[in-house]
């Protein structure tokens, strides 16, 4: 497979489409965006290693993006799966990640998977899912378009981890370990920083 590999910790995901109205030409501020995916629930996985790779050709980001899809996608996959066994090594791969603009829309989709492999490269298991998300009325100034292009970039990776963890509870579940529980840990956000914010549940 071509793409960028990266000897790591790593993920998987879906959602069905959304299209979110927004009138007027100045969209509102966007969703406070969690800076990396550490603090969410870690997904023990029982191999010896993880290897994330990024497809170039699944790669998209029509500007103004100040999120890009296929390195939002990798950090998901390294903060949240922990490679937690002694032998055979996960594969988490980016297929697709684009942010698309046609006229005042935005549309948004995330696609990876994860395999479990051993002796080599002989898969195992897999999960996979996706998350598409749709955002009208993205016109307006190119801050107003970047705002927009940030809220769905947002709104489709809260889906992705959402539909990530299922998928890799339901498929992986003989490859999952337990994670004991503990107390989160408060964020501290400096003045003007970024927020974190739970995951909506279903």
């Amino acid at each position: 497979m071509t793409g960028r590999s990266m000897t790591r910790r790593g993920i998987v995901i879906g959602a069905p489409l959304l299209l979110l109205a927004c009138g007027g030409r100045e969209p509102p501020p966007a969703p406070p965006r969690v800076e990396g995916y550490a603090w969410l629930t870690p997904l023990r996985l029982n191999v010896a290693d993880l290897e994330v790779v990024e497809n170039p050709a699944g790669s998209r980001a029509d500007p103004p993006a100040p999120i890009l899809p296929s390195a939002e996608v990798a950090r998901m996959g390294r903060d949240r799966i922990i490679p937690s066994g002694t032998t055979g090594r996960a594969r988490f791969i980016v297929d697709s990640a684009s942010l698309t603009r046609s006229g005042d829309a935005i549309a948004v989709l995330l696609r990876a998977r994860v395999e479990i492999l051993l002796d080599g490269d002989r898969r195992v298991a897999f999960a996979e899912a996706e998350a598409r998300r749709g955002l009208t009325g993205a016109g307006g100034s190119a801050a107003a378009r970047a705002r927009a292009a940030e809220t769905v970039m947002i709104r489709a990776m809260e889906h992705l981890n959402v539909e990530f963890e299922l998928q890799v509870r339901r498929n992986l579940r003989d490859w999952l370990l337990e994670t004991t529980p503990t107390a989160p840990v408060a964020p501290i956000d400096a003045p003007g920083g970024i927020q974190r914010q739970d995951l909506p549940q279903g």
